[in-house]
């Protein structure tokens, strides 16, 4: 049980931190990976930036309302650590706000046109299986879309149509054509209009769409003949035309008979197959595509939200390439979409330095698009949305969400503890105060909650820096002897204890109470039996250090403690003609103190007495008891790189379980198999004899946007010539099937030759090649054209989705300037399967 009055400061006792150590450290995930990382919505915090949220909502809000609104950019700027992407997941699966299809690319394809690249991101986001506010964009526009048009065509419907629909039980064909029955099927057909429209269910939630068909005992296959008949009836002929009617069609057999193949085939196949009076370009069929698309949103009023989050890792994904140069191309696409399509809100999530870095150095042009206000009603003009460090309350808030449910562990009937515990309010305080950033504070508070939790009992005791010993007089060695009672031969002493392992930087320390300074260490006893007195500690600095190896050789044996003790007692006076012309340095003067040889002497042979002989190490003891339990400590630091591995190839295998997600990622699939390669080309991923020498992330070729690209790899062998590999996704499905083969065999016609081998990733359920597609390899194969087919499995594909936003949270997760720790045997280890395919054989 928790309570907010507790006055007294409350007590760690064992049995409780105990509880807490078995609950984990809750500020572990101390950052958002992505806009889609379950740990944003698990510590929300309602009131964090909700000054910030509401004005963004205000900003979709009038593409909501005028969705003629000219597209515009909006920068959120704030410094690493300071809770954008947190942000940015409350605007995309918070339930405040209304829907919108927001679009948040996970890769930057510098390489492909900016239009192109952001239409089947759009396409991607809609056909995925992931979820915003709770629900797949494919549902809801589909659902929002037959509603509409169903509501449109049923009530455009004749009289003997909407008997024809609705027939009166128990009266033939005759009595229809009397008109009987009539007025029963004007009343359903009117009650499922406004029920499919909402006007019904006023303040309340429409009727789902499958509900209401049932109640009004319509099928959903009639459902869909009457909205198709409908659409080719009522949509032009022309190509804005005939893409809308394929896109209507398609939303409503997925949303009516669960069918997405239909739409997902017309999005990345069909619209490139209509039938045109001249054959447009490549450009042309994207800009005609992406208009419809856009004209489809609008007609339901649904904004449609492209939002780039952690632009760092978006722009500079490879830290060699030209980020003045990438960046460029990319604002500048983003300037021609502005002027080529209305009604998009580009948000644009930067850290401070990295915008202010790279918008001055644009074109005067781009800047000012860029820096164009948005006036918004009764919220003024906005420029641009800077996220500053949260007060003290609401971190004291954040804390509380975080600490929550380690606290609702604790047995009941206990004493209260306050909801911040086991911190203290001045730590918390203190830790608000001084910290720059929201991710700074909650990184002070999981290493205080470290120390609090598992440092008394399970850290082990550091070891105490010895307190500076009395000065010796120049030229002699400080030899510590054992106490009067102990003999020279006595037990060895033992080994010291181990120090305490390196944690990560912290500064804990400033918000813990001060602790008593360390007993001062005894007087030598050197200086006791030269009865000098004991000089203060100064500070040595050492300007230079010169280190000497020495190489032993066989039989030599090294010199003991006796005879250094020795020879530094036995210097000799050096001549008087030396000490008259020399200076002699202030460590071997030669009679320090004031000593005479006989004193010296028996100062030397004192200290050899003192030097104990070597012992072995002591034989380890083993307990006769049974060791006590033991509760597991979690990990103190960031999350592993193999974790997140799993974390986002989970989510991409969500993300690519839908019928038609596969079809719609394949230029998604593609950017995440160039950023893969590209990777292990730096990081000298070896696949048996083979070794990457050159990559080419994404090489886009021929006149279909979809099908035309393929990722060029160099794979070279020891004392051989390089094969340029060419890897493509082969992901059509029915009649897009051998269009996408044809496309992709094309790759080996261009000239000059760019591709000796092709390989061809096709999905493992559908490996079969018959009719078109059979007759098109088998050609490839009498034209001697060196091609491969491999089944690529569902887990495979999705490590290939999953890999740039892998790459960007293992960055995030380093500390600031720390450089990318070499990858090639966690990627061997992750991805040899998909290595192996995407490789030259390898010969077993």
């Amino acid at each position: 049980m928790t309570t907010a009055t507790a006055t007294a400061e409350p007590i760690l006792n064992g049995r409780t931190r105990d509880v807490l150590k078995r609950a984990g450290n809750p500020f572990r995930n101390y950052f958002a990976r992505n806009p889609d990382d379950e740990v944003c919505a698990r510590y929300h915090v309602p009131e964090l930036f909700a000054g910030e949220r509401d004005l963004l909502h205000a900003i979709i809000d009038l593409y909501r309302y005028d969705p003629g609104t000219h597209s515009e950019v909006v920068p959120v700027l704030g410094n690493k650590g300071a809770g954008k992407t947190h942000l940015l997941h409350s605007i995309k699966h918070g339930t405040a706000g209304q829907w919108q299809l927001l679009v948040t690319p996970g890769v930057y394809q510098k390489d492909s046109d900016f239009l192109e690249y952001l239409l089947f991101q759009i396409i991607d986001t809609l056909l995925g299986g992931g979820k915003q506010k709770g629900v797949r964009p494919l549902e809801y526009v589909g659902d929002q879309l037959v509603r509409r048009l169903l509501g449109v065509a049923l009530r455009e419907m004749t009289p003997a149509d909407k008997v024809e629909l609705f027939p009166p039980p128990g009266l033939g064909r005759w009595a229809r054509r009397l008109g009987l029955g009539t007025q029963q099927a004007q009343e359903r057909v009117e009650w499922l209009a406004e029920n499919l429209s909402g006007y019904s269910s006023f303040a309340r939630m429409p009727v789902p769409l499958s509900r209401a068909l049932e109640e009004a005992g319509l099928t959903p296959q009639k459902a869909f003949d009457l909205l198709a008949a409908h659409v080719q009836k009522t949509e032009a002929h022309n190509t804005a035309g005939l893409m809308r009617r394929h896109i209507y069609q398609g939303f409503a057999r997925a949303a009516l008979l669960r069918d997405e193949a239909d739409l997902a085939g017309f999005l990345t196949f069909g619209f490139a197959e209509l039938e045109f009076h001249v054959r447009p370009t490549r450009q042309d069929l994207v800009l005609a595509l992406f208009k419809t698309l856009m004209e489809v949103f609008r007609s339901l009023k649904t904004p449609v939200v492209v939002a780039f989050d952690q632009l760092e890792d978006l722009l500079l994904a490879r830290r060699s390439d030209d980020a003045h140069r990438t960046a460029e191309s990319f604002f500048a696409g983003i300037v021609q979409v502005m002027h080529q399509i209305d009604g998009l809100c580009f948000l644009i999530f930067a850290e401070r330095g990295l915008w202010n870095r790279f918008v001055p150095s644009l074109d005067g042009y781009i800047q000012d698009r860029l820096n164009n206000p948005v006036h918004v009603p009764k919220q003024g003009t906005v420029k641009a949305i800077r996220l500053e460090a949260p007060s003290t309350d609401l971190f004291r808030r954040v804390c509380e969400a975080r600490l929550r449910p380690c606290l609702d562990e604790l047995p009941a009937g206990g004493d209260p503890v306050p909801d911040v515990f086991p911190f203290a309010d001045e730590q918390v305080v203190r830790i608000a105060k001084t910290e720059p950033t929201l991710r700074d504070m909650l990184q002070q508070c999981r290493h205080l909650f470290d120390h609090l939790v598992y440092g008394p009992d399970d850290a082990p005791a550091p070891v105490a820096a010895p307190a500076p010993a009395a000065r010796l007089p120049e030229g002699f060695i400080e030899l510590l002897a054992p106490t009067p009672t102990e003999s020279v031969a006595a037990a060895p002493t033992p080994m010291p204890a181990p120090a305490a392992a390196e944690l990560p930087e912290s500064r804990v320390s400033e918000f813990l109470p001060e602790t008593e300074p360390a007993a001062e260490q005894p007087v030598s006893r050197v200086s006791a039996h030269l009865e000098e007195p004991v000089a203060e500690p100064t500070e040595i600095t050492l300007k230079r250090v010169d280190v000497v190896e020495i190489v032993a050789q066989p039989g030599d044996e090294f010199p003991m403690a006796e005879e250094v003790v020795a020879r530094v007692a036995d210097v000799s006076p050096p001549s008087e003609a030396q000490s008259t012309t020399e200076e002699v340095p202030p460590a071997l003067e030669p009679n320090p103190g004031g000593l005479t040889p006989p004193a010296r002497q028996e100062l030397a042979a004192v200290a050899a007495a003192e030097v104990p002989t070597p012992v072995p190490f002591p034989a380890p003891v083993v307990a006769q008891e049974p060791p006590a339990a033991v509760v597991e400590q979690p990990s103190r630091t960031a999350p592993a790189p193999g974790e997140l591995w799993d974390q986002e190839q989970r989510a991409a295998r969500r993300k690519l379980e839908p019928e038609g997600a596969l079809t719609g990622a394949a230029r998604e699939l593609q950017a995440g198999l160039g950023a893969f390669l590209s990777t292990c080309h730096e990081h000298g991923v070896k696949v048996g004899p083979w070794r990457l020498q050159h990559v080419v992330p994404e090489f886009t070729f021929g006149e279909h946007p979809t099908y035309g690209a393929v990722t060029i790899a160099h794979w070279a062998c020891k004392d051989g010539q390089p094969w340029k590999v060419g890897i493509g996704l082969f992901l059509g499905r029915a009649n897009g099937k051998p269009k996408d083969l044809e496309v992709k065999l094309g790759v080996m016609s261009t000239e000059p030759v760019v591709v000796d081998l092709l390989i061809l990733l096709r999905p493992e359920d559908d490996l079969a090649m018959t009719g078109k597609s059979k007759t098109l390899w088998q050609d490839a194969e009498r034209r001697g054209k060196n091609v491969r087919l491999e089944a690529a499995s569902l887990d495979g594909l999705a490590q290939l989705y999953s890999f740039p936003r892998w790459l960007a949270a293992v960055r995030e997760s380093l500390p600031e300037g720390t450089p990318l720790p070499n990858l090639a045997d966690l990627i061997q280890e992750k991805a040899e399967k998909v290595l192996e395919q995407v490789c030259m054989p390898v010969q077993g």
